[in-house]
């Protein structure tokens, strides 16, 4: 039998997650603590580093750094209704009355159409980004993802198929 403790953690467990997507979302280069600098996740978020990789001159870091800003500014407002319809989610889930998935589903679409949002920003910067770089730059960013992959697979043979760079643990 599932006590109620057991429910309320596992409640818990699974809203903490959702803020910690919130946060993650800060990690493309665009919002949360990390600012500018991108970070060191998968996908897209390895975007600001690939870029890194490809040596940009100082008039294409210019170029791309006033890109990111003008997104950057774009996004703000979206980071702020994600967060705001995680902690929605939150509430509903950890509040002491019944809940049903039909109670959820207004929140978990607007999640939904937030991410898109988001994702369609931050394409459409990175395809801005990636327009400043030459074709040999361009190259070199591939060179790096495909070395990235490779290690990754490395790891995945080392430590298993479960186990990831975030979420190994020393």
């Amino acid at each position: 039998m599932i006590t109620r403790k057991k429910t309320t953690m596992a409640v818990a467990a699974f809203v903490a997650g959702g803020v910690l997507a919130v946060g993650q979302a800060g990690a493309f280069g665009f919002g949360g603590h990390h600012g500018m600098r991108g970070g060191g996740g998968g996908g897209g978020m390895m975007f600001p580093l690939l870029v890194r990789a490809a040596n940009p001159t100082p008039d294409q870091q210019a170029q791309i750094h006033a890109i990111m800003r003008n997104h950057k500014d774009a996004l703000r407002p979206l980071f702020g209704q994600m967060r705001d319809a995680h902690e929605e989610l939150a509430a509903k889930l950890l509040a002491p009355a019944p809940v049903t998935s039909d109670d959820l589903a207004p929140t978990i679409q607007k999640l939904a159409t937030v991410r898109t949002q988001l994702m369609q920003q931050w394409t459409q910067a990175a395809l801005e980004a990636r327009a400043v770089l030459t074709p040999d730059q361009l190259a070199k960013a591939a060179d790096v993802t495909r070395q990235v992959a490779s290690l990754r697979a490395q790891i995945q043979q080392l430590v298993g198929p479960d186990a990831s760079p975030d979420t190994a643990t020393d």
